[in-house]
């Protein structure tokens, strides 16, 4: 159950003032058949209180925009049927910021912009007192004492418009570090003490940097043109290891999307290139080994074609076919080999 409430304040032109609350009741029922532990059948439940207030400025006529936000929120867990400490378990509260700024220079349609900013995501009833069972063995693999996750980012860049806003492009940079995040993992000695050889911890988190930039152009009648380049070094942490190249993530990705209309006649193609990158396989059966692997960046591309007819004042006939992967490229997402040529079609109406 949610419970949401926000309200409004202007304060003069220049102050948009935001201000709420929202409360939110959970619950988590756990039962296994057979059963393997004294505390079958249980249910766990969390209720959280959250307060937030934004403040929007509108400063030097709109050219500089201003916002600060900030949230609090508080948890309190019942663990009614856990025994000892866990029957009472005090959740720490979570307390994020956040800060943007933007300044428009009309003169030659430029605008910079800011950010700063925290963020969290609270443990899940199921991360805090989960039971699963693993190689054939039931067992906890919840941990009842959990943070949240905490992270802080930092942005900054740039917009342009040319040419009476036919022609635009910016750039963007990024910082953003993992401080604290809640992972899975096997143990040879349980930090809770309970005899779990598997669950759910906390542990410093990653990071990731780059560039994020694009370009998007009207040259003709009819005709949009966006392309797009994103640079990224982003890192895991690994016990005992430190930071490594974090997975699934390449450093390149190139884009490029142009759509044509021809009257009641749209033709759109994408073409995506994605770079190297590594990625976990795993043995389906125990012990459940691990090899990373890198795979190849490949090209990627789509076509597709919409129609459509007036049939009445209210209704419209949509007709559209194309495909995916029409160069039919072999390449692997997430470590499994992807489909070649896909093609697909249909109709619907609109009225």
């Amino acid at each position: 159950d949610t419970l949401d409430a926000r309200a409004n304040f202007r304060l003069g032109r220049a102050n948009l003032l935001t201000a709420g609350m929202e409360y939110e009741r959970e619950s988590l029922f756990q039962q296994s058949i057979p059963s393997f532990s004294l505390l079958n059948s249980t249910t766990d439940r969390q209720r959280t209180f959250a307060v937030f207030g934004q403040d929007q400025m509108f400063l030097l006529d709109g050219r500089l925009q201003i916002s600060l936000g900030v949230r609090g929120q508080f948890y309190r867990i019942s663990a009614e049927d856990r025994p000892g400490t866990l029957s009472s378990i005090e959740a720490r509260k979570s307390i994020t910021g956040d800060g943007a700024i933007a300044y428009f220079i009309r003169s030659s349609g430029t605008k910079l912009r800011a950010h700063v900013g925290n963020g969290f995501r609270a443990p899940s009833l199921f991360e805090r007192f989960g039971e699963a069972v693993i190689a054939s063995t039931p067992q906890r693999i919840g941990d009842a004492t959990l943070r949240a996750e905490q992270s802080i980012s930092v942005d900054g860049g740039f917009d342009q418009r040319l040419y009476r806003d036919r022609v635009r492009f910016g750039a963007t940079y990024f910082y953003t570090r993992l401080q604290r995040t809640i992972a899975f993992t096997g143990f040879a000695v349980d930090p809770l003490g309970i005899g779990r050889f598997s669950g759910y911890v906390n542990r410093p988190g990653g990071l990731a940097r780059g560039i994020e930039s694009y370009m998007e152009a009207a040259p003709f009648r009819g005709t949009d043109l966006r392309v797009s380049y994103t640079y990224t070094n982003s890192d895991r942490f690994v016990p005992g290891t430190g930071l490594q190249t974090e997975f699934v993530i390449p450093r390149h990705l190139f884009g490029l999307t142009l759509n044509q209309r021809f009257r009641a006649v749209l033709i759109s193609f994408d073409l995506n290139r994605t770079g190297s990158y590594i990625a976990p396989v795993f043995e389906s059966n125990f012990p459940f080994r691990q090899a990373n692997f890198t795979f190849n960046g490949y090209t990627k591309a789509d076509a597709h074609v919409t129609y459509e007819r007036v049939l009445s004042e209210d209704v419209v006939l949509i007709l559209s076919g194309g495909a995916d992967n029409i160069f039919d490229r072999k390449y692997f997402e997430n470590g499994f080999r992807a489909p070649g040529v896909v093609g697909r079609g249909g109709a619907s109406i609109r009225f």
